[in-house]
């Protein structure tokens, strides 16, 4: 499923990078002479996830990768639900973004550095993952399935408590990722 957010971020994506491959270059050809970067391959790609092995023989790092994650991801700030009512969807949506953008770099991560040079990086990743599970589970932020079982007294005051935490994992996150 493709959410507005997301399907925002990539045609932002596609956009600027036509708009980049159209700029001139040292070929003297014109942008509408050069052939079609499609043609060059036909074969659809294994993942829609960026890959840190994908472009070279060395791979990305994970603060390499980050800007791109958060195009794919539509994370364009850090989720922060800590002042925002208990049940706002925005806030859910944010957190989902964040909880699957991590997921999603620890996974690259763990493939493309099996050798545990970014184990901080791994472990902050799977900490926003289970936290935001954990508020997803409660139902705070409309983020469950189903309507919340807790009393909604309680998840008042519960939520923005729970979605501070996670804003912290995304923040601790960032930090692991960014840091040398």
């Amino acid at each position: 499923m493709i959410t507005r957010r997301f399907a925002l971020a990539l045609s932002a994506a596609v956009t600027t990078a036509l708009t980049l491959s159209a700029c001139g270059g040292d070929d003297g050809m014109a942008a509408d002479d050069r052939p079609s970067p499609r043609a060059a391959s036909s074969a659809p790609s294994e993942s829609k996830r960026p890959s840190a092995a994908a472009s070279s023989a060395k791979p990305a790092t994970p603060a390499e990768l980050l800007p791109l994650f958060r195009v794919t991801y539509g994370m364009s700030t850090s989720p922060m639900c800590g002042h925002v009512a208990w049940d706002d969807p925005g806030c859910g949506e944010d957190l989902t973004a964040a909880a699957e953008l991590a997921g999603a770099m620890a996974e690259s991560i763990g493939r493309d550095f099996p050798d545990g040079e970014y184990t901080e990086v791994e472990k902050s990743a799977d900490h926003v993952v289970k936290t935001v599970g954990t508020v997803r589970k409660l139902g705070c932020y409309g983020m469950g399935s189903t309507p919340p079982k807790t009393d909604s007294a309680k998840l008042r005051e519960l939520c923005p408590s729970l979605g501070t935490i996670a804003s912290l994992a995304w923040l601790n996150f960032e930090s692991n990722v960014t840091l040398p």
